[in-house]
C-alpha cells in the first residue's frame, strides 16, 4: 500500500479554514452523489466512480487531523481505496494548507500497484490530488458564503 501526502494552499487563515473543512467533509459524508474521476492516462480514457466519504467519527470540535476514508460505493474490489487524514495547517497569518496524508490500496495488490505506476501513470495518486483540489474549492466557497452571510446581516 503506497503512502501519499499531498498539499494545496488556501488563501485564508487556518482558524477560518478548519471549520469550513469540517463542514465540507460532513457534507460529502451525507451525500450519495459524490464521485471521483480516475484519469487512466491511457488514450485519454477516464472513468467516474461514485465514492463513499467517511470521517470515521472524528471529534469535529477539535482542530487537527480529521480521519478520512474514501472507497468506491459499488464494486469496491475494482477501484483504489484511501485511508488517512486531512488537516489544515497554518502557513502564515493569511494562508494555510490542506494536507491529505495516508495510504491508498490499489486493486489486485502488488500487481495493481505495478499497473497503476506503469500503465496508468499513477492514476490513484492523480485522483486523490483531484479530490483534494475539489475539497479546497469547496472550502473556499464555504468561506465566501460565510462572509456574504455576515455582510448581509450587517447590511453591507
Amino acid at each position: 500500500m503506497p503512502d501519499i501526502t499531498i498539499d494545496t494552499s488556501v488563501p485564508s487563515p487556518q482558524l477560518v479554514v478548519t471549520p469550513r473543512l469540517v463542514t465540507v467533509l460532513c457534507g460529502y459524508e451525507d451525500r450519495t452523489d459524490v464521485a471521483l474521476t480516475h484519469d487512466l492516462h491511457v488514450g485519454g480514457a477516464a472513468v467516474t466512480v461514485p465514492v463513499t466519504v467517511e470521517t470515521r467519527g472524528a471529534d469535529l470540535h477539535t482542530p487537527g487531523a480529521i480521519p478520512l476514508s474514501l472507497h468506491a460505493t459499488n464494486h469496491t474490489a475494482w477501484f483504489p481505496s484511501f485511508r488517512g487524514q486531512i488537516r489544515s495547517e497554518a502557513v502564515g497569518p493569511l494562508e494555510s494548507i490542506l494536507r491529505l496524508a495516508g495510504t491508498y490500496q490499489t486493486p489486485l495488490g502488488v500487481l495493481g500497484e505495478l499497473v497503476d505506476a506503469t500503465v496508468l501513470g499513477h492514476a490513484a495518486e492523480r485522483t486523490l490530488r483531484s479530490f483534494l483540489d475539489r475539497v479546497r474549492s469547496d472550502v473556499i466557497d464555504e468561506i465566501r458564503r460565510a462572509e456574504l452571510s455576515v455582510r448581509a446581516r450587517e447590511g453591507r
